[in-house]
């Protein structure tokens, strides 16, 4: 009877967690976050995602507020300027695709100058009255723009999920394996007196807390890579 009531409580838990568990495995082959970039659109950082169209995974999406693309701009950015003004509609960056650069006006939509000689883009930049710009790229953008609270907190669910995945179905079973060979051989040295027993029984402690460390440690690297 309890056997049975154990399974249906465990099949019960499998049921419940599953589709949190979809989610989890769905953000391995693709991740993306959110910045504030300034009064006119937001950045998608792509660590790798679909959503970057060169040869490398990693990359920058421009999007306005509302995460709808812009006018000419149906391509991702290599890297891009950080804006020294938020009010400022000018950006220049590097196309994903082709390499070239460009000057965009994000509040006209219109693209000001594209070619894939930098000097010549950054002439029609320091021509609008622009000082020379500072990049980031999809490596870099947690140090250089804002992250959106909605894209943090999406971030910390993800990796508290996958944690809580991986605590749950590889390092219980194997911490309860060893705890229970354990009390088993601690119930054989009450029983025999036999030193051997009483060895193994803390012997098996050993690896349980390997266990448990790893945990514990998994999840302060989470921690820190977020904080």
């Amino acid at each position: 009877m309890k056997v049975k009531l154990h399974c249906r409580c465990v099949l019960a838990l499998f049921v419940i967690l599953l589709p949190t568990l979809a989610y989890a495995l769905a953000g391995i082959a693709e991740s993306s976050s959110y910045f504030r970039y300034n009064d006119y659109a937001n950045i998608e950082r792509g660590h790798p995602s679909d959503l970057c169209q060169g040869p490398s995974k990693w990359c920058l999406g421009l999007k306005r507020d509302s995460y709808r693309a812009f006018k000419n701009i149906n391509f991702t950015f290599e890297q891009i300027n950080v804006p020294a003004d938020k009010a400022l509609p000018y950006i220049i960056g590097q196309r994903s695709t082709d390499a070239h650069w460009l000057v965009y006006n994000l509040k006209d939509e219109q693209i000001l100058k594209i070619d894939n000689d930098y000097s010549e883009v950054i002439e029609v930049w320091h021509s609008l009255g622009l000082e020379k710009p500072v990049f980031v790229n999809a490596h870099n953008t947690r140090e250089l723009l804002t992250e959106t609270r909605d894209s943090v907190i999406s971030r910390w669910s993800f990796d508290l999920q996958m944690w809580f995945f991986y605590t749950l179905i590889l390092v219980v079973p194997v911490a309860l394996l060893f705890w229970y060979l354990s009390r088993k051989s601690k119930q054989q040295y009450n029983k025999n007196s036999s030193k051997v027993f009483y060895v193994f029984s803390y012997i098996f402690l050993i690896p349980m807390l390997l266990v448990a460390y790893v945990a514990v440690s998994s999840l302060v690297q989470i921690i820190m890579h977020n904080w």
